[in-house]
């Protein structure tokens, strides 16, 4: 799942062959960007300017006449015109032993 600048969800839906991009505040679908994969595992955005949505796909689980039918199950989609631009990623930074201390508290 990532966000886009205009605080819409995009929500990669596993065995939907989908990434459906959701207003959080009406809860309704705004868009819908189908692949020819079933299984579809991520999106972000990337690109210079944030405005491509990249998809991640699998070949988990799928059967052998599956892997036939989905010949491109597997790829990574970069889709570009949808009108959106991403967020910047935050960064996270920590110590890892501060962190180990503060959870075994």
């Amino acid at each position: 799942m990532t966000i886009d600048a205009d605080g819409n969800l995009w929500i990669a839906c596993f065995g939907g062959g989908q990434v459906i991009c959701v207003n959080p505040v009406t809860r309704k679908i705004v868009k819908k960007v189908s692949v020819p994969s079933p299984h579809v595992t991520s999106a972000c955005f990337g690109g210079p300017d944030l405005a491509t949505l990249f998809i991640t796909t699998g070949t988990l689980r799928l059967s052998e006449e599956e892997k036939t039918q989905y010949p491109e199950a597997g790829s990574t989609y970069a889709v570009t015109g949808l009108g959106v631009k991403g967020l910047p990623a935050n960064v996270f930074k920590c110590d890892v032993g501060k962190l180990k201390e503060v959870m075994n508290q």
